[in-house]
């Protein structure tokens, strides 16, 4: 069945008829399965606006319930037609689904590209002062005209920033900290600066232990204090344990304090939604990790905490500029070292046995196709996973993990991600892709 469903993204280009029958049967997935390998360049260009119709018409239906699978069909709708409404459905499920960097983008292009639709302004503005940058989302605002329908709301917002932060329409920017999370300050505790941790208690009535390298929030629930001490000293040691441990297999550690919040399964679920509280573990965005059902600590979340730790790492290494790296690359090297940190030097067997047998039929999915978007919204996400990380290590094979830092840290000054390979490891992605097939078989 893998290699089935695998084969269709690899064969002939499907056709907008074929776009249209998904659509009207709302086979979401097999829509997206179909078109997502395809070429607008490849397809007449009579049939790119009806095939980015019927895309939308799926970013739209699932904008509630799949975020995740709404953002790769409203950003496949993009590339085949920008319209308007693909790039707002695609900035509001890259929202949804916690990929801002990916919002800001859609926004961005739709503000640009359509001026007068004022609905690009607004998620803009509303973006910026969720992300604590209350002096850009008022300039951005202000931008609404009068007689936009959004500009009631717009007027809204502004006052109520002024009324909060005493930003004016005009005034200075407020600086940023490379995109930490409003959620993750705290009153009264200042930065700690020993590998002692001290407490505190921030405004949401989380109970926080910080220490220099880690800040880490939780609800106190109903922990009495010596269950309250036990459960402390097992994070304490897990987080330590990832830290060594990236350490150890990448040569580097994270230098600025990393915040990490941990949700109880259903806590994650009222702050994430029940799709993401279902699929994911944990995930790392906006300078914090942010962990799923660590109410107690398990091999589970030392596992997910040495993953999302090394994110942290690369995104320091990288200049705060997670979108300087291919989607491949960023999980590829999480998930190696996941792999090490426990022992193994390559994927579950399942997995590797999946990807030897289409290795063998000349079917891998190409890099390329996970440069951009989530692997957790791929059809077989265990699969994406895993060969974006036997790429990293045939990388490491080939020069030693001190040069996929060097590439890291030359990707984050600027330089492209293209650019950078050949230089550091003389190949690319092409070149990488025809290896990897020769290495799996």
């Amino acid at each position: 069945m893998l290699g089935t469903l695998l084969a269709l993204t690899l064969t002939a280009s499907p056709t907008a008829a074929q776009a249209a029958a998904f659509a009207k049967g709302k086979q979401w997935e097999e829509l997206y399965l179909a078109f997502a390998a395809a070429s607008p360049e490849s397809t007449p260009k009579g049939d790119r606006g009806k095939i980015a119709q019927a895309l939308l018409a799926g970013c739209r239906a699932l904008e509630v319930d799949d975020a995740v699978m709404a953002f790769s069909l409203g950003e496949k709708s993009v590339a085949f037609s920008p319209s308007a409404d693909a790039l707002h459905c695609t900035a509001l499920t890259a929202k949804r689904s916690d990929q801002r960097g990916a919002a800001e983008d859609a926004l961005e292009k739709g503000s640009s590209a359509f001026p007068k639709d004022s609905r690009f302004q607004l998620e803009l503005g509303r973006l910026y002062l969720e992300d604590g940058q209350p002096g850009e989302a008022a300039s951005v605002l202000a931008r609404i005209p009068a007689k936009a329908k959004e500009s009631g709301e717009a007027k809204r917002l502004i006052a109520q920033i002024a009324r909060d932060s005493g930003v004016s329409v005009g005034g200075p920017k407020l600086p940023v900290t490379n995109g930490a999370s409003p959620v993750a300050e705290t009153r009264g505790l200042p930065p700690a600066t020993s590998r002692s941790y001290e407490s505190g208690v921030d405004e949401d009535g989380r109970r926080v232990r910080q220490n220099q390298y880690f800040r880490f929030y939780y609800f106190n629930s109903k922990r009495d204090f010596g269950q309250r001490a036990e459960y402390e000293g097992r994070v304490q040691g897990a987080l330590e344990d990832s830290r060594l441990a990236a350490q150890r297999l990448l040569g580097v550690a994270r230098e600025k304090p990393v915040d990490v919040i941990l949700y109880s399964r259903e806590e994650f679920r009222l702050h994430h939604g029940p799709q993401a509280s279902q699929s994911v573990a944990g995930f790392y965005s906006q300078d914090a990790i942010r962990m799923n059902d660590s109410a107690e600590i398990n091999d589970r979340n030392r596992a997910t905490l040495v993953h999302e730790y090394v994110h942290a790492v690369m995104d320091e290494l990288g200049s705060f500029n997670q979108r300087s790296l291919p989607t491949w690359m960023h999980e590829g090297l999480a998930e190696y070292i996941e792999w090490r940190s426990e022992g193994a030097e390559g994927p579950p067997k399942g997995y590797a046995t999946a990807l030897q047998q289409l290795a063998l039929q000349n079917q891998l999915p190409r890099l390329v196709e996970m440069s951009d978007g989530p692997l957790i919204a791929s059809r077989n996400p265990g699969l994406a996973y895993a060969l974006a990380a036997v790429a990293v290590r045939l990388l490491v094979e080939k020069r030693g993990m001190a040069e996929v830092i060097d590439l890291i840290r030359d990707c984050g000054r600027g330089t492209s991600f293209e650019k950078a390979l050949e230089s550091h490891f003389g190949t690319s992605v092409a070149r990488l892709d025809e290896e990897l097939t020769s290495s799996l078989k």
